[in-house]
């Protein structure tokens, strides 16, 4: 696309992180590999059309490693890019050029396995992996089982899409959700009366990869999806759909025994999300992929009122329309005072909906807004400084370097922060959702609530603020 800012982004970094101290011989072509040059030839395609010049890559005899790394960290320098941040236009986040120029990352990488001596390997063909979580210990201690059958529908359910890539062993399941999730899911309610399910890509699905599909969602948002996602759905929830769902090769139905509508409702409101950054794509396509089975059963008017049953919270990610089939409430972090501050992914993903929504009264922890269709509240808290917390016997601190996105803002009692109003309307949001509680419900505090979080919370719900679309 003309004009796209991320273009001269990319172009100075290549040259800063590639090329630089790479040997210029202007009277000569390097021979470059085809993966290189398939690559070079869609990063070029991608500059020259936004307007910058072309990169001159072959008067260079560079270490290809470093195109590697470059090629991975293309989300890196859009998120760094404080600049463009400011007044981005979505139509640039979401370019159709800047899709193909990942995708053509994400094959590179793949093309370099065993080629460069580096020792990953990425396959961007990769499934889902799916886990039940035993939370009776406490997050800190849980225990994860993988899970290859479908998940009971008679039960609440909450399932956690992480965005991390993770070697797929326990130890390293263990030791990610507990570095996001912190102690928001220690409560009775998730030891004994929830299941809890963890979801996230392989190690070795690529960077590139997944924000391929990260941009495909956004801009194909209301029925895109990939198979992986549609095998997710055959796998794990078409028990919540019907009984005896049978699928031809082109995922159509070709027999099915359906539920009551009102069994169906009860049994879709048995899902509840919990979503985190790129996990939040992949949860809306699985949702796409269950719509299209669960629509061509029961209709559209059916399928769409069941829909509205599942609930979503996200973190680190604005939602992809102004009206959602689903309902929910996606939380963000951000500083009040954000020039060259801004919540990166937040923007990428939504920067209209950023400004719209964004914490600016310095006086108030938070910020509540709807969207048009009623069900979606956007919940923006403001940034802390420093997140210092207790573990093991010791005060530890995390410094959000990227302006927001730590999950460790809603999840962690901060010390610095002794009212600790986001950890506690998260907290209470993620129970009462998961219990099955809908609408205005979910935004209910306990009993156990001190009163100036009471008041507080009352007084950023009196601020509702609707959003037009």
């Amino acid at each position: 696309m003309k004009n796209n800012p991320f273009a001269a982004i990319f172009r100075d970094a290549f040259y800063k992180d590639v090329l630089d101290g790479s040997i210029y011989m202007p009277n000569h072509n390097t021979e470059h590999p085809a993966r290189v040059k398939s690559f070079m030839r869609q990063l070029n395609r991608f500059i020259s059309t936004a307007g910058e010049a072309p990169i001159m890559y072959p008067k260079y005899a560079f270490n290809e490693h470093k195109l590697f790394e470059y090629a991975l960290f293309l989300r890196g320098y859009m998120r760094d890019s404080q600049n463009v941040l400011a007044h981005l236009e979505q139509k640039y986040a979401i370019d159709k050029d800047l899709i193909a120029l990942f995708n053509a990352s994400s094959e590179y990488v793949v093309a370099c396995n065993g080629k460069i001596g580096d020792k990953r390997t990425f396959d961007n063909n990769v499934g889902y992996k799916v886990w039940k979580a035993d939370l009776s210990a406490g997050l800190q201690n849980a225990t994860y089982e993988q899970v290859v059958t479908s998940f009971t529908s008679e039960r609440h359910n909450l399932f956690l899409f992480m965005p991390f890539r993770v070697k797929g062993t326990e130890e390293m399941l263990s030791k990610w959700m507990y570095v996001n999730m912190r102690q928001s899911l220690d409560n009775s309610e998730f030891k004994h009366n929830i299941d809890t399910y963890a979801i996230h890509y392989p190690i070795q699905k690529s960077r590139c990869s997944n924000i391929t599909s990260v941009l495909k969602t956004l801009r194909f948002n209301d029925t895109f999806y990939e198979k992986e996602d549609m095998a997710f759905v055959k796998n794990h929830w078409l028990p919540f759909v019907a009984e005896n769902i049978e699928l031809n090769d082109q995922n159509k139905v070709i027999a099915a025994d359906s539920f009551v509508p009102s069994t169906l409702m009860k049994k879709f409101k048995n899902i509840t999300i919990f979503s985190y950054c790129a996990g939040t794509a992949n949860a809306h396509r699985c949702l796409n992929a269950l719509y299209d089975i669960t629509q061509q059963i029961y209709g559209n008017k059916i399928a769409d009122t069941a829909m509205q049953n599942i609930f979503v919270n996200s973190y680190g990610f604005l939602p992809v329309r102004d009206k959602l089939r689903y309902s929910g409430i996606h939380f963000y972090t951000n500083a009040t005072q954000d020039d060259n501050r801004r919540e990166p992914f937040v923007n990428l993903n939504n920067h209209t909906l950023y400004e719209k929504t964004k914490v600016t009264n310095k006086k108030m922890p938070a910020r509540l807004s709807v969207l048009p269709d009623e069900r979606n509240y956007i919940l923006a808290f403001k940034l802390s400084d420093k997140i210092a917390f207790w573990e093991n016997s010791q005060v530890r601190e995390i410094v959000d370097a990227e302006f927001g996105h730590n999950m460790a803002n809603i999840s962690t009692p901060n010390l610095n922060n002794g009212d600790n109003y986001a950890y506690n309307v998260f907290k209470n949001v993620l129970i009462n959702s998961s219990l099955g509680k809908r609408g205005g419900e979910v935004l209910q505090m306990t009993e156990q609530t001190s009163a100036h979080n009471l008041l507080t919370h009352s007084m950023v719900q009196a601020q509702l603020q609707k959003i037009r679309s």
